[in-house]
């Protein structure tokens, strides 16, 4: 009798295990793997001013973090609505020494070689090819006015030259 309770018992387990296995259905299997919320910023990324290229970012996956630089002109003027009035022809060239997700974007730290000053940014995806960047925590002469959001545009890897 104790037996063939054993094998019952046996049984109706290897039953439950069975049937707690069934395989993904079709849509699940099809279904798009998802990405990690920082892999979505991946990749290079440019501002426009006057047609021509003033700012950009390059981020980069190293293991579970993001690396990368960030290249802007060393003067940038504001007009009175936080707009980009003029860029200086000299630019300088970060590393990006973290990239945070906050909030709801991505916040880059970045130092500045020459000056050893830190800058941080706050970057946001507006959809998958576009984004937009805004100055935090970055120290601005007296009177300026509070710069609105840089719009950047993801472009191919080869299309940003490195500062020389």
């Amino acid at each position: 009798m104790r037996c063939l309770a054993s094998v019952a018992v046996t049984a109706i387990a290897l039953c439950v295990a069975g049937w707690a296995q069934t395989s993904m259905s079709p849509a699940m299997q099809n279904a798009p793997a998802h990405k990690a919320p920082l892999s979505e910023y991946v990749g290079a990324w440019i501002g426009t001013f006057q047609g021509h290229t003033w700012f950009t970012i390059r981020l980069m996956h190293r293991g579970d973090q993001l690396t990368g630089m960030l290249q802007r002109p060393r003067d940038v003027q504001f007009d009175d609505q936080g707009e980009v009035k003029s860029v200086s022809d000299e630019k300088w060239a970060g590393r990006i020494e973290s990239a945070k997700p906050n909030g709801d974007g991505l916040l880059l730290t970045v130092k500045d070689p020459a000056t050893h000053k830190t800058d941080r940014y706050l970057m946001r995806l507006t959809n998958d090819t576009t984004a937009e960047v805004k100055m935090v925590a970055t120290s601005m002469p007296t009177g300026t006015p509070n710069p609105k959001p840089w719009h950047l545009t993801r472009v191919a890897a080869n299309a940003i030259t490195p500062v020389r």
